[in-house]
């Protein structure tokens, strides 16, 4: 498992204070509207209440399966529809659980296809509804090169090994990744970015922290415990606080982040208390 990040150190006195390697602070690259997102909270069905809201419940050992990663590059290279909205065969997904199945397909889905659109699994008859719609195009073509860092990043950004539904705001350099004021206002903590190709070969999520998550959290043993949990092939590169892994590319006219270019997402959460102990919650 290829992991890098730094070691944090804590002190135990009367109370238990984190202090987090971060990056010195920077000039922030982002705009205000830059880390909008929408909220949401998950049923079985859609999320609530509206895109670009989500909720974070893909279990790591599910995305990182072998099987599972296999199983999107093979979508990736056809149309996801065969018939009407019915998703090709897929040989992998059947090497897997059926939880893991459903969790596969569901965030997928819910990444890939805009609301009102779904997909159904030819071999559980199961549909699965769209919601951010970040590779519409997918329906009927192969998946664009574009694409595939968008959805790579949103499934990054849906992975949770601390086993708990949380609502979640997704922010990034597309229209549907545009929140309202209200929306950001509903989840005033930026926890990261993430961005990577997990349909290319050598694929490595490469994530980034913010200050408030640095001097709140041992922020990057949140990290793994939320994007790696205990999967042996997770392979995640922490490249530090957001505010230096990223910056405002003046001649391309966007933020950039690694080699992304602008295919990069933030994700917003209401508050710390999920994190458990891998927070100091602020008073």
């Amino acid at each position: 498992m290829l992991k890098s990040y730094c070691l944090f150190s804590f002190v135990v006195a009367a109370s238990v204070v984190f202090s987090g390697c971060a990056a010195p602070e920077a000039e922030n690259p982002f705009n205000v509207d830059d880390l909008d997102v929408g909220l949401e909270t998950q049923d079985p069905g859609d999320p609530d209440p509206r895109p670009p809201g989500s909720s974070n419940n893909f279990g790591p050992g599910c995305f990182w399966n072998p099987n599972v990663q296999a199983a999107y590059r093979l979508y990736a290279q056809k149309p996801l529809y065969q018939v009407e909205s019915t998703l090709p065969e897929n040989s992998h997904l059947s090497l897997v659980s059926s939880t893991c199945r459903d969790q596969a397909l569901k965030y997928l889905a819910r990444c890939a296809l805009p609301e009102g659109s779904s997909m159904t699994d030819p071999v559980t008859n199961t549909t699965y509804n769209g919601w951010l719609g970040l590779a519409d195009q997918w329906k009927t073509q192969v998946l664009s090169s574009d694409n595939q860092w968008w959805v790579t990043s949103c499934l990054l950004e849906h992975l949770n090994g601390y086993g708990i539904e949380v609502p979640i705001l997704l922010q990034g350099a597309r229209t549907e990744l545009t929140a309202t004021s209200a929306q950001i206002a509903e989840f005033p903590v930026p926890e990261s970015r993430a961005w990577g190709n997990l349909f290319a070969a050598g694929f490595v999520a490469n994530v980034c922290y913010y200050t408030n998550m640095a001097t709140s959290c041992l922020v990057e043993q949140l990290l793994d415990e939320r994007i790696c949990d205990t999967s042996p092939y997770c392979s995640l590169n922490i490249v530090g606080n957001c505010n230096s892994a990223c910056f405002y590319n003046a001649l391309a006219g966007y933020t950039q982040c690694g080699s992304s270019g602008n295919k990069h997402i933030g994700v917003r959460v209401k508050n710390y208390d999920w994190y458990g102990y891998d927070c100091v919650i602020p008073e």
